[in-house]
């Protein structure tokens, strides 16, 4: 029985048992008698250790805590060395572990923990009072099978040795071996229950190796005085239950070696002296010296289990180390990302703030020249005029490429896909483009096919905007072409030019905000916020760009694959404006900007028009103003109600009076009302060109 039971100290198992069965959490941090503890349920680690007398790894059952569990906070405090160990979190929590669904581990009281060591420093002793702690528990867990042991062994040995010696002595032997294996069995059951806990165990180990040299002192006096001379059969049965006795306590007692060393050396030299004295002979010394020979051999036994065993806590604990690390450095990436998202966030906000702050004046600037246009100038201030107005032009251009750029940081671009012949975004655009490509030198050129497409048209629009606006800059006085090819994939859109190319460094980062090529930084003006646009567009309509140049020997950007369609949407009909809807009326201006609401007036009137001005319109004078034919309106004012308030308003009050909304910047919900109500949303700053443009359509 116990020759079987130290062969089960180091069982073979398949690798996948011995790994589910040694599967440990890394969020625990163990505690002995005061050493600090974590759980992480993100991770584990599987630990090699030897499981005893065939039993599962013990360390995975629910009633074997050997951790204790404390906060997050405390843990990352604790291993930052800070000084007040005390503040550690010492309420009772309910976090269970993966291997205890029940949760009946729970956090235990460090504070508590930490007093009882009497320990100094914590964090230096951390790792030797876990193995400490490991060893103590995984020795009581074991005492509990060894107890039966030592009582049936009394048993049998009693009725063996039965009319060889008095019964009274037996008797007192015989109490006296099992008084003392039901009190380390009963020490065994509780620490095993403290471990499951993981609450400190006490003086239980220092009790436990009490008991185990009192056994000892009783197993060495059977040995040496009941020795039944001339019964050679019961002296063979009483050395082997002796020697099995030995080996249990090398399999079970090893991580306790000072006490195993101590019990073999009562229980041994008892039996060789009682051989001695039986036969002082050769007869006598040779057994008495094999006998220590063997002792020797059961402590170098013992001291290699312990090793073993040892080394498996101290890889476990190198692991739970290892993941507080890893854990500590992902707290630390998650406070970086968090503050890098806040950075970005404010960033973005701040360009959609100072783009409405700043697209007021240049609006209002751009309005008030349209309406000095009109009037005779001297040639000088004719010249001067142009120049401004080209200056805000490029000041227009450059606050749209920046409310881009705040629409994708938001989010707030969403394609609506719809199926539309790709020349048509291709023709319009070389149009658009046309004259500013005559000013450059450019031969702006295009190729389409009858190719149909499913995307959205507003997007590849603005997408092939940038990327002809790109090309016409950089390639001045060379030819331009845009072309669109079908391909197996799909349909792209490739925009050439014979330009000066860009050197293979500087490829990758033209398309990140406010980057540009060496060379293009010298000639050209402008934010660097095309070809980012371009790239940012392109992954909101889930496609790629690419980009083909060699210095010297032109660029040519690519876009898609776009997806294939065999038909296009019905359009909506255009209609006609009528001459008598375009005619002159009385319009109704509201900003909160005196500059603007001026600006506006003064271009109207150029127009023939009979406007009226104001900052706002309040809710009880909505019916007493004069119905206008048509109202402009701000659509922040700055009073707690919006443009589109004030408008429904109006037309409730009026009826559907026509209405134009100029914004700054926009939302979704913004865009889907003013769809919703048939209105038309502008952004600043508004060219004159686009707010006839407008008044036209919503008149017509």
């Amino acid at each position: 029985m116990h020759m079987f039971a130290l062969v089960q100290i180091l069982p073979a198992q398949p690798a996948s048992r011995r790994a589910t069965r040694n599967q440990l959490s890394l969020d625990r941090l163990v505690v002995d008698r005061g050493v600090a503890c974590k759980d992480s349920r993100s991770m584990s680690c599987l630990v090699q250790q030897p499981a005893q007398f065939g039993e599962p790894n013990p360390l995975t059952k629910r009633d074997v805590g050997t951790s204790v569990g404390i906060d997050k906070s405390t843990y990352m405090n604790f291993f930052s060395n800070q000084s007040a160990i005390n503040s550690c979190d010492s309420a009772p929590g309910t976090t269970p572990d993966f291997d205890d669904p029940a949760g009946r581990l729970r956090h235990s009281a460090l504070p508590a923990i930490l007093a009882s060591s009497g320990r100094g420093d914590m964090a230096r002793e951390t790792r030797d009072s876990y193995l400490r702690y490991q060893s103590d528990a995984l020795t009581l867990r074991l005492g509990r099978f060894v107890w039966p042991m030592h009582v049936l062994s009394a048993a049998l040995l009693s009725y063996s040795l039965r009319g060889h010696f008095p019964a009274s002595l037996i008797a007192g032997w015989a109490s006296w071996m099992v008084l003392f294996a039901l009190w380390q069995g009963a020490i065994s059951f509780r620490g095993s229950a403290l471990a499951a806990a993981g609450a400190p165990l006490g003086r239980l180990p220092l009790a436990f190796d009490v008991s185990a040299v009192l056994l000892a002192l009783s197993w060495g006096f059977l040995g040496f005085f009941f020795f039944p001379a001339g019964d050679t059969d019961l002296q063979v049965f009483i050395g082997f239950i002796i020697g099995g006795a030995v080996l249990t306590g090398v399999g079970t007692h090893n991580m306790h070696f000072p006490m195993l060393a101590a019990t073999l050396s009562i229980i041994v030299p008892a039996q060789v002296a009682r051989l001695l004295i039986e036969n002082p002979d050769a007869k006598g010394a040779i057994p008495g010296a094999m006998l220590l020979v063997f002792m020797v051999l059961m402590l170098a036994l013992g001291w290699a289990l312990r090793s073993f065993t040892r080394r498996g806590f101290r890889l476990q604990w190198d692991k739970m180390e290892l993941a507080r690390q890893l854990e500590a450095q992902a707290e630390v990436l998650k406070a970086a990302r968090a503050e890098a998202d806040a950075a970005n966030e404010a960033k973005s906000l701040f360009f959609a703030q100072a783009s409405h702050d700043l697209r007021q004046p240049v609006h209002s600037m751009g309005l008030f020249l349209a309406a000095l246009s009109k009037d005779t100038l001297p040639s000088r201030a004719r010249e001067i005029l142009v120049r401004i107005e080209q200056s805000v032009d490029a000041l227009s251009k450059l606050f749209n490429s920046l409310l881009d750029v705040t629409l994708l940081d938001t989010g707030q671009t969403r394609p609506e896909i719809s199926r539309f012949a790709a020349a048509e975004p291709v023709e319009d655009i070389c149009e658009e483009f046309a004259l500013a490509a005559r000013v450059a030198g450019v031969r702006l050129s295009h190729k389409s096919t009858g190719a149909i497409i499913r995307s959205d048209p507003l997007i590849v629009r603005r997408i092939l905007q940038n990327l002809v606006s790109n090309a016409i800059k950089h390639a001045q006085g060379t030819d331009v072409r845009v072309l669109v090819r079908e391909e197996t994939a799909g349909v792209f859109f490739d925009v050439s030019d014979t330009g000066r190319g860009i050197a293979p460094s500087e490829q990758a980062r033209i398309f990140e905000e406010f980057e540009r090529s060496t060379a293009a930084a010298e000639a050209v003006d402008g934010l660097g916020l095309g070809l980012a646009i371009v790239r940012r567009l392109s992954e909101v309509l889930q496609i790629g760009v690419s980009l083909r140049s060699r210095p010297g020997s032109g660029t040519t950007f690519s876009v898609g694959p776009f997806e294939k369609a065999a038909f296009v949407d019905d359009a909506k009909p255009v209609e006609e404006i009528e001459p008598a809807a375009a005619s002159p009326g009385r319009a109704l201006v509201i900003d909160d900007d005196r500059a603007v609401c001026e600006a506006v007036a003064a271009l109207l009137a150029r127009w023939g028009w009979e406007v009226e001005t104001c900052a706002d319109v309040p809710a009880a004078k909505i019916y007493e103003i004069e119905p206008p034919d048509l109202i402009v309106s701000d659509h922040d004012l700055g009073t707690g109600r919006t443009g589109l308030d004030i408008i429904s308003a109006l037309r409730a009050a009026h009826g559907p009076v026509p209405g134009l909304v100029i914004s700054g910047s926009s939302t979704p919900e913004m865009r889907e009302r003013v769809l919703r109500e048939n209105l038309v949303l502008l952004h600043k700053p508004v060219r004159p060109a686009q707010l006839r443009s407008a008044i036209l359509s919503v008149l017509g």
